[in-house]
């Protein structure tokens, strides 16, 4: 979605009567709908969408979260076997990140940085 759809959004939204318990129209609500799922398909976050829009950022959240489809069924899951040993990451003050360390090694570089 281009920033023309959410210039186009943010005038609709503008010219709603403000005020609380004050509804939306069904298709501006669903034009909203819409565009948010797709900037969050994009990787935008709830609150980059809202500002963009003008729009409450939990109102936004939850009239997309309510407009997801809700299944009850069971889905398969594959079990896998736990790893020999767990790795994690080592993030310095300066940014500097370190990934796939053993925990002995992350005390190692902990110990060597202090």
């Amino acid at each position: 979605m281009t920033a023309r759809h959410a210039s186009s959004l943010r005038s609709a939204l503008a010219s709603h009567e403000p005020g609380r318990g004050k509804r939306y129209s069904p298709d501006l609500k669903a034009r909203i709908i819409e565009f948010a799922q797709s900037r969050r398909g994009e990787g935008a976050s709830w609150a980059e969408i809202a500002g963009a829009i003008g729009i409450g950022f939990e109102t936004l959240r939850r009239w997309c979260m309510a407009a997801e489809p809700t299944t009850r069924a069971m889905v398969p899951v594959r079990v896998v076997a736990d790893r020999d040993e767990a790795t994690v990451s080592v993030v310095s003050a300066s940014g500097h990140r370190i990934d796939g360390l053993t925990l002995p090694e992350a005390i190692a570089v902990l110990r060597a940085l202090g």
